[in-house]
């Protein structure tokens, strides 16, 4: 049986295996100074430095499109530095440490753990944001989403910049963050790749067709590797691949299927009269697929209340591919080499109420930690997942019971919200994560 798959990685016969050297200073923020033992640390690898008592570093790492690097001090705030090296053997940058406070001061303000508005106006709602480097990307509207702004902004609701959407870009539905570490912009006629430059924004155009089959099937990269997936909705089984760098060739890595689904779907074609059958038949020649996908379709099976597309995500986690297969109940852990190392068992998504488990985890990438979304009596809650073992740790309860468009970053989840028969717009917020 075979599915609809083009996995086209435009950007493959352009990058090469060589290295890139990547040097810098780390200074105080508010002071200027050099901040020395710093951890400089690869987000993708192991790979790490410190800083020398000048605040210098250098680092050597194997060339990627983009490479994020994490710097961490126990008296400075942690900060994510995203690196587009391009052409470049040699990049050299400049990193400004926040200093924390006091911990005395600090210790009161977590106890209470009130939401944190980030970014609220009172004449236009956020209805989807993104991170850049230690600064936010929204997209934002006062009525319409088509006739919508992008706005650049601080953590303290300044807004830096922002630009209206063109007339010819359609409708605005939303962000995607794609492998390469870029803000994708979907709008109904178009998609851009939002990039920053003097704090303006760029918008290079994406044919839909390079998005769906080049941008939007990769879940990750590593190792020299990309990670994709021919996922179709319409279908209950699809496979993970891995593509060397440099190559086109898919290798099979783990293949997803929900069984009972499956059995059900395959059904549907002896269900249909026998000229619908035929048709089937027909339709399964002319475009080269299963009489019994046709039928599924023509029945309006995959529409129905008895349909789910499958939710089975990818993500490198700690030098470790981790696929988190909900239909077999296991993490599958695989290696550098994309060799299996073990399965580990899992069951956070069986809850006693199975309404409560929607179906969608979150990675706070800088943490390496997992959560599980759920939602029970109007409010949501994450569920910690240790992606070693598949065991629950902690639970956390959002202060806001309807938030939206929720992300994990540095310990905090941020999200959109608008009060309850309020006429606030949407703002932006934030919680600390205990």
């Amino acid at each position: 049986m075979r599915l609809p798959l083009l996995i086209l990685l435009l950007v493959a016969f352009r990058l090469s295996s060589q290295n890139v050297i990547i040097k810098g200073t780390i200074k105080n923020e508010r002071t200027g100074e050099a901040i020395e033992n710093v951890a400089v640390k690869n987000t993708s690898s192991s790979t790490g430095v410190l800083t020398n008592k000048n605040g210098q570093f250098q680092i050597t790492l194997q060339k990627q499109p983009l490479i994020k690097l994490h710097f961490g001090h126990l008296s400075f705030y942690s900060f994510i530095k995203e690196i587009k090296t391009k052409d470049k053997d040699t990049v050299y940058i400049s990193i400004a440490l926040k200093e924390k406070t006091n911990l005395l001061t600090e210790i009161p303000v977590y106890a209470e753990n009130k939401p944190e508005t980030l970014v609220g106006k009172p004449n236009y709602s956020i209805y989807d944001f993104d991170f850049y480097e230690d600064k936010l990307i929204l997209l934002t509207a006062e009525k319409s989403l088509k006739k919508a702004h992008i706005q650049f902004s601080d953590y303290n609701g300044k807004i830096i910049t922002s630009l209206q959407l063109p007339k010819y870009a359609g409708e605005a539905s939303g962000f995607f963050h794609d492998y390469e570490g870029y803000t994708d912009l979907v709008c109904s006629d178009t998609i851009f790749r939002l990039d920053i430059l003097n704090k303006e924004f760029l918008l290079m155009t994406v044919t839909k067709n390079d998005f769906n089959h080049g941008l939007k099937p990769v879940a990750d990269s590593a190792n020299g590797h990309y990670y994709v997936s021919n996922q179709w909705d319409k279908f209950p089984l699809f496979n993970y691949y891995f593509v060397r760098r440099g190559d086109t060739t898919n290798n099979l890595l783990s293949t997803v299927t929900n069984s009972d689904l499956m059995k059900i779907y395959n059904m549907e074609y002896y269900y249909l009269p026998s000229g619908a059958q035929l048709e089937a038949r027909r339709l399964a020649a002319q475009y080269k697929t299963d009489k019994r996908i046709i039928a599924a379709l023509m029945s309006g099976f995959t529409q129905s209340l008895f349909y789910e597309p499958l939710y089975a995500p990818l993500f490198v986690l700690k030098d470790t591919v981790c696929v988190f297969n909900h239909y077999t109940d296991h993490i599958y852990h695989f290696d550098k080499k994309n060799k299996l190392i073990d399965s580990v068992k899992i069951n956070y998504h069986h809850p006693k109420n199975w309404r409560e488990w929607k179906k969608q985890l979150f990675v706070d990438e800088y943490e390496n930690k997992v959560y599980a979304f759920f939602s029970k009596s109007e409010h949501h809650y994450l569920k910690q997942i240790d992606f070693q073992t598949g065991k629950e740790i902690k639970t956390y309860k959002l202060k806001h019971h309807s938030a939206e468009k929720i992300k994990i970053r540095d310990g905090y989840v941020y999200y959109v919200y608008r009060p309850f028969e309020s006429t606030q717009e949407k703002f932006l917020y934030r919680e600390r994560i205990e």
